[in-house]
């Protein structure tokens, strides 16, 4: 089957490989071929993938899957094409996570709960609040 994995990161490079590894043909899309990431995750996985554009590798793929950052997500999909997409199966493995926690002001009188908030570089993220007894709050 053929695999486009839409990401470069940790989380694309495990997949790809795995896919790889299994048999599937692999071509991973990235921003830009030519960087030295892509070509160190090339090298890495010995030569068993593609690195190739978003746009490449959505074409390609009987499957793809969604590897990206969440701050880069929509940008991915966007240079992936919606042509590229349109009737495939899509596997998204973002997590809606921010690295970079955004500033919070303090407050005595309210108790954080689930909410949407925005971190520091302007993604959109789910918050939990460790005191929240919403029966959607993550085990921590």
């Amino acid at each position: 089957m053929n695999i486009g994995v839409l990401g470069t990161g940790v989380v694309g490079a495990a997949l790809s490989g795995g896919f790889a590894g299994l048999g599937h043909q692999v071509k991973v899309g990235t921003r830009d071929p030519a960087s030295a990431k892509a070509k160190e995750l090339a090298a890495k996985l010995g030569g068993r993938i593609g690195v190739v554009s978003f746009a490449d590798a959505a074409a390609f793929a009987d499957v793809a899957v969604l590897a990206t950052l969440w701050s880069g997500t929509e940008s991915a999909i966007r240079l992936a094409g919606s042509k590229n997409l349109a009737g495939k199966v899509v596997i998204d493995a973002t997590n809606p996570w921010c690295s970079r926690p955004a500033r919070r002001r303090r407050s005595r009188s309210v108790t954080p709960t689930p909410a949407a908030s925005r971190c520091s570089v302007g993604c959109r993220a789910r918050s939990w609040s460790r005191r929240s007894t919403s029966s959607e709050t993550p085990t921590w």
